[in-house]
């Protein structure tokens, strides 16, 4: 019986074996925090040495898991953006706490957590939905573990197990959605023909792969035509402006065409704002008939009334988010570098781009040079597929010609 202080996952730690038991808590990572578990290790063995030690009845104490999740996200809020603080709180509220109450976090095991997979999937959620709100679970649970409350995370084998429940619920692999060229020239079309003011957003979509809040974020400021090139600086999310999702600055290219088109805009904005008689041009690229920044409500029944026509027309109706996946798609299949992309998609690990656009990528290479080592010094020809040799209109004659085997004698039976 004694405790010892170890240093472990970037923090010092008062370590006490008692009766067979062993407790843990965290103090801090710092050498102040070092010498503060040093004097809780002295108190506890001298205590210990005295007959007087009694446990830390605080260590056991459940940990009610709707009160640590609601404590968790009232804590961190002030570190998230308005679209995760609300995704977040949704996934507490509607699904987290309903299913798991107060139960005791340092009772939870993984069997708790493919119970709640198998509840909603009968409610009839997809395994990404699931996904999604277990990372939130995973989230408060790493904490509370790094914090040396709970001994072990139950929820820190969730992507794997939700691989596997993809597996095993799905009927075929999935696949990243994507137009073809043929298709992106319907949508734009129909798109300049019924819905003129949103066509230049869908242009934009398709020619850069940018996001759609990035895109209507968008202001004059940002776009540098000498050089053709867009700054990512801010998108708009649920009616507010926030930082791009990396929480970076990063350049876009543009095309010629692209350019050609934001210049033709900019020119019609100069002669709206007469017409209008504004102050000033909008700041915003893509504006209402006010001036103000598009909203995304209005985006998306623009969008549906450009799906529904351009399906009538042979168009898939997917999801606008899916301009995106196009653009990677063309620009992998072009030849563009796995780290090129990423940077232009915004992805913080190229290895997310190449997970994500993998069909994208060359199934198989015929130029076999590199492993030419040398050989007989001629080329290999081989025989014509569409061309029938003699051997195989007559293979057996050709097998008597060559071996000496004499073909066997026909039998007819009576």
């Amino acid at each position: 019986m004694a405790a010892k202080v170890k240093w472990d996952r970037g923090a010092w730690w008062v370590v006490t074996h008692y009766q067979g038991k062993r407790k843990r808590k965290r103090v801090g990572p710092t050498n102040a925090d070092k010498r503060e578990a040093t004097n809780i290790a002295k108190k506890i063995n001298a205590s210990m040495a005295l007959g007087t030690f009694a446990p830390d009845s605080e260590a056991e104490k459940p940990i009610p898991c709707d009160q640590e999740l609601r404590r968790w996200h009232a804590t961190y809020v002030a570190t998230m953006k308005p679209s995760y603080d609300v995704l977040t709180k949704g996934h507490i509220e509607k699904h987290l706490i309903p299913h798991f109450g107060s139960q005791d976090l340092g009772e939870l095991q993984e069997s708790h957590i493919l119970g709640f997979v198998q509840a909603k999937l009968s409610e009839g959620l997809s395994p990404k939905t699931i996904h999604n709100v277990l990372s939130t679970f995973r989230r408060v649970c790493t904490l509370l573990e790094r914090e040396g409350r709970i001994r072990r995370n139950p929820a820190i084998r969730i992507g794997e197990l939700m691989r596997r429940v993809q597996r095993a619920t799905s009927e075929e692999a999935p696949e990243v959605d994507y137009w073809t060229r043929g298709e992106v020239e319907t949508l734009i079309e129909v798109a300049r023909e019924h819905e003129p003011r949103f066509a230049p957003v869908l242009s934009l979509l398709f020619a850069t792969g940018m996001r759609r809040g990035e895109a209507l974020g968008r202001r004059w400021s940002d776009v540098d035509l000498d050089r053709r090139v867009l700054s990512i600086r801010r998108a708009i999310v649920r009616g507010a402006l926030t930082s791009p999702k990396s929480g970076r600055v990063r350049k876009i290219r543009m095309t010629d065409a692209l350019a050609s088109e934001l210049f033709d805009l900019l020119a019609e904005r100069r002669q709206e704002t007469l017409g209008r008689g504004w102050p000033e041009v909008p700041e915003y690229v893509f504006c209402s008939e006010v001036g103000t920044a598009l909203d995304e409500r209005n985006v998306t029944r623009v969008w549906a009334r450009i799906r529904r026509r351009a399906q009538k027309r042979g168009v898939r109706p997917l999801k606008l988010h899916c301009a995106r996946h196009t653009w990677a798609t063309f620009a992998l299949q072009a030849g563009k570098s796995i780290r090129w992309v990423a940077d232009q998609l915004g992805h913080a690990d190229p290895a997310l781009t190449l997970r994500v656009y993998a069909h994208a990528m060359a199934e198989e290479e015929h130029d076999l040079s590199f492993a030419e080592f040398g050989g007989p010094g001629r080329p290999y020809t081989a025989p014509r597929v569409n061309e029938e040799s003699e051997e195989a209109r007559n293979p057996l004659k050709t097998v008597a010609r060559r071996e000496a085997f004499e073909p066997p004698t026909l039998r007819f039976e009576a």
